[in-house]
């Protein structure tokens, strides 16, 4: 009888094992079908049994917040479940959490200890990021030479970072004997993957000549494949190009682009190439204004490469007025907001183009304006005085205890008169307006 009870439960057991796997494989189908909710309840209930790939499915349930509410802490739970019986993506996924600080405390050194438990496994994510943590010594001191062997384990299984990183090991002689050829060899293999970061250094390798024969067409096809896919760099690199002539025809209009969308991105030398084209008119009306105020970002993003920014600005100075300067001092401030480069720009230069056009205006209006053959008078007299309008409004009346004045602006260009007498001309100040999210034009009180 007691062999038969055990016989029964035995049974019993295998029946539900065999019911679990069924909710598994059941849950894999919905997720293939993109039934996110039946996916999550099958996953649970195999997951609660301690299937590890179920325990990993509901952990990337919850990390994307598919079929349930994105829940990063909730995520590591499921993932923390099955990375401690060694599911290698579980184990990878935790340690990039760590890294960032994602659903659990930052903590580098944790993040070493389960992408260490991964890549042993073979895995080559887990691979190239514990490459990553040697290289940049994070988590753990910085070790060249192991992170080329990390590397090389995840470059060899065709992780296209793991290659591309393994290429700037041999370009830069890191923890290897440097070998272009060799770097030209992974970074190869990681473009051909699509990886930006390779492509871009493909790009400069063609340009320089290392290992290869200069290629600037080469360098510009490259560039151009990373520059599309919005690597700052290879931006600049490529405007560099058409500014020069370079692989390219010689296109300023075409440069002024590129080095727009790497400087919204924060490139230093994007801003710098923009400069240049402003103070120049490459490509873009000259503006001293703006070419001061590139020339100012780009040496506060890149400070280890100011000097040719700084005294490209500083040759400006003589020929701008002290207005002009404290203008160029502003937009500067308004172009450090990361992102919106092109967007200030292009409100500026407006502006400025009406402040322009208002200026020659008024001067039009001053001049004389010839008149017909009149009649010979015998007696002839002087004609009255024509009044001129000097851009000026009309003095205030005054009023005891106060301060006022009249304003007239065109753009940011514009004039004010005190109940005093006293006139002065200045330039309206851009402000955001966060209810309307616009910049508008300010010209403040009296």
């Amino acid at each position: 009888q007691r062999d038969g009870m055990k016989r029964f439960f035995l049974v019993l057991a295998l029946c539900a094992g065999f019911a679990w796997a069924d909710d598994l494989e059941d849950g894999r189908a919905a997720y293939q079908a993109k039934d996110y909710v039946t996916a999550k309840a099958k996953f649970l209930v195999a997951a609660k049994t301690g299937d590890v790939r179920a325990q990993n499915g509901l952990g990337w349930l919850y990390d994307k917040g598919l079929g349930v509410a994105q829940d990063t802490r909730e995520a590591m739970k499921w993932y923390r479940l099955a990375a401690d019986q060694g599911n290698v993506f579980a184990q990878s996924r935790l340690a990039v959490a760590y890294a960032r600080g994602d659903g659990v405390p930052q903590n580098n050194t944790e993040s070493v200890r389960w992408n260490r438990m991964a890549a042993e496994q073979g895995f080559a994510g887990a691979q190239a990021n514990l490459g990553w943590a040697y290289d940049q010594g994070l988590g753990i001191p910085q070790d060249f030479a192991e992170a080329v062997k990390w590397y090389r384990l995840a470059a060899e299984q065709g992780h296209p970072i793991a290659q591309s990183n393994l290429g700037q090991m041999y370009g830069n002689g890191q923890g290897v004997q440097q070998d272009y050829k060799e770097a030209v060899k992974w970074y190869t293999l990681a473009a051909a993957q699509g990886f930006a970061d390779a492509q871009a250094n493909l790009g400069w390798v063609h340009a320089q000549g290392y290992s290869v024969p200069v290629d600037y067409r080469e360098a510009a096809k490259w560039y151009r494949l990373a520059a599309d896919q919005g690597h700052a760099a290879a931006q600049a690199n490529l405007g560099w190009l058409y500014d020069k002539g370079l692989g390219v025809a010689q296109d300023y209009q075409e440069a002024v682009q590129w080095y727009r969308r790497a400087a919204d991105l924060g490139y230093a030398l994007a801003q710098y190439g923009l400069g240049v084209a402003y103070q120049y008119g490459r490509g873009v009306q000259a503006n001293p204004v703006v070419a001061y105020a590139l020339y100012s970002l780009s040496s506060a993003n890149d400070p280890s490469a100011s000097n040719e920014a700084t005294a490209r600005r500083e040759g400006l100075v003589p020929s701008l007025s002290l207005a002009e300067i404290a203008a160029a001092q502003a937009l500067t401030r308004e172009l450090t907001v990361a992102g919106t480069v092109t967007t200030v720009l292009n409100n500026y230069v407006a502006s400025y183009v009406s402040e322009k056009k208002a200026v020659k205006l008024a001067a039009v209006q001053q001049k004389p304006v010839a008149k017909p053959d009149a009649v010979v008078q015998e007696t002839p007299t002087a004609p009255a005085p024509a009044a001129i309008d000097d851009g000026f409004p009309e003095r205030p009346a005054q009023r005891e205890g106060m301060l006022s004045c009249n304003t007239r602006c065109v753009n940011a260009a514009c004039w004010r008169t005190y109940d005093d007498g006293k006139k002065i001309k200045f330039r309206a100040q851009r402000k955001y307006n966060a209810a309307t999210r616009q910049w508008e034009l300010d010209s403040g009180g009296c």
